[in-house]
């Protein structure tokens, strides 16, 4: 009997290999896939040639407005920027995520920083509205539409034909020609899918470790999920034109409605005004300062930082230590905003992450964004990091801002240098 499934297996083999429509569908997935590849090669190639650039701007600017404003360090503190980038992972072209829509470089000023964290460029909104075709679109999105093209009347066609009355007839379990049938597709779908991650692998520079099995494991998982699917519908023995009408809208229904609608049910339901009452009330509590006494409006500056309660802070007259001071007092007041904004933006990402146990292309799009690290959670940590180096380069300037308008050259030495969220030093130091 294991023979004869195997002779048969062989029979089915040839007859699906034959199939120009399956070639044709094999083929052009095969083409998306190898575009995609590219297309997220180049997306993070691009990336990284402007983050490379960083050090040599920073290096730059340092040097000008050193000279310009050498006996001036108002207005160097004022005029300089400090530069930071959230560095792509190795899986980042695999996966583009949200590295599309968020900043991956942000440059900061001592100034208020809560007005400087969500600065973006420019971008097509109708390319951010189709995201980018990437490797993971294809196996979260393509896959399941060639399955479907390869199974919706695998067995309704012959019994349309009347072949599958002569299948019928033969000494052979009809359960086990149906597996046959189906395991045939599935060995080609899960090798076209081998194939593309290999590509990935050579092409991509992916490291061959556990997420490149945990990637392989899900997308093994999930091209189960759509064949039994599919296996499921056919015990329905419906006719082809109801099981292709059936299967595309359950697709629509999970690829692309249900993930919508929860967004918009996230976005509902987790509503986060402070995005735009943070960067208001920075800039209405700094504004309010002008009309207050000097050192009653210093006070919250104060009692974080005790020790520059002794320098005088003329009424009448500009000094760096009350501006400066100034842009710590915003920050200050828009803090309750801004914590609860980053708080809302991870529940957000808790809540996606369990709402995707209910939804496997959600499921599987959200674990690779995550492996790559291209999601929420990675551009907050992001965030959360430009924010703490903004923090260390205001407490290297406060002392001199305070003492005098000069600062020793000798002193860049201590200068903070940015790190990531892996700790990673990156190389931006103004030396």
């Amino acid at each position: 009997m294991n023979t004869a499934f195997f002779r048969l297996f062989a029979i089915e083999y040839k007859r699906f290999a034959r199939n120009p429509i399956s070639i044709l569908g094999f083929a052009v997935v095969f083409t998306i896939g190898v575009y995609a590849i590219f297309h997220g090669k180049n997306t993070i190639a691009q990336q990284k040639e402007t983050i490379e650039t960083i050090a040599g701007i920073q290096k730059e600017e340092l040097d000008k407005n050193k000279k310009f404003f050498s006996d001036d360090l108002s207005h160097f503190t004022y005029y300089q920027f400090y530069y930071t980038q959230n560095e792509p992972s190795k899986w980042a072209a695999f996966s583009i995520g949200q590295r599309d829509v968020n900043n991956y470089s942000l440059k900061v000023r001592i100034l208020a920083v809560e007005g400087q964290l969500y600065d973006t460029e420019l971008a097509n909104p109708m390319t951010l509205l189709s995201g980018n075709l990437d490797l993971s679109f294809l196996f979260v999105v393509l896959i399941p539409l060639l399955i479907i093209s390869l199974c919706f009347n695998l067995i309704s066609s012959e019994r349309e034909s009347g072949v599958w009355a002569v299948v019928a007839s033969q000494p052979y379990s009809l359960s086990k020609i149906i597996f046959l049938k189906f395991s045939v597709r599935f060995l080609a779908v899960l090798g076209l899918s081998l194939l593309l991650l290999l590509a990935a692998l050579w092409l991509l520079e992916l490291p061959f470790d556990a997420d490149f099995g945990l990637v392989f494991v899900l997308i093994l998982g999930y091209e189960l999920f759509w064949f039994g699917l599919v296996n499921a519908l056919t015990l329905l023995k419906k006719n082809s034109n109801y099981n292709a009408v059936m299967l595309l809208g359950v697709w629509l229904f999970l690829v692309v409605l249900l993930p919508s609608l929860g967004n918009v049910l996230i976005n509902r339901f987790i509503a986060i005004p402070e995005a735009f009452s943070t960067t208001v009330t920075q800039r209405e509590a700094y504004h309010e300062k002008w009309d207050m006494p000097r050192r009653e409006a210093m006070e919250p500056f104060y009692d974080a930082y005790p020790q520059y309660r002794q320098f005088s802070i003329p009424e009448d007259i500009y000094s760096n230590g009350w501006y400066y001071a100034m842009q710590y007092v915003a920050d200050k007041a828009a803090e309750k905003d801004s914590k609860l904004l980053f708080e809302k933006l991870k529940r957000r990402q808790v809540v996606s992450k369990k709402l995707s146990y209910f939804i496997p292309s959600l499921l599987l799009q959200n674990t690779f964004n995550s492996i790559a690290e291209t999601d929420l959670k990675d551009h907050i940590n992001y965030l959360e990091s430009v924010k703490k180096y903004h923090k260390e380069i205001s407490e290297f300037f406060y002392p001199y801002l305070f003492k005098g308008n000069s600062i020793d050259e000798r002193a860049w030495e201590d200068f903070p240098e940015f790190e990531s969220d892996s700790n990673e030093a990156l190389s931006t130091t103004p030396k």
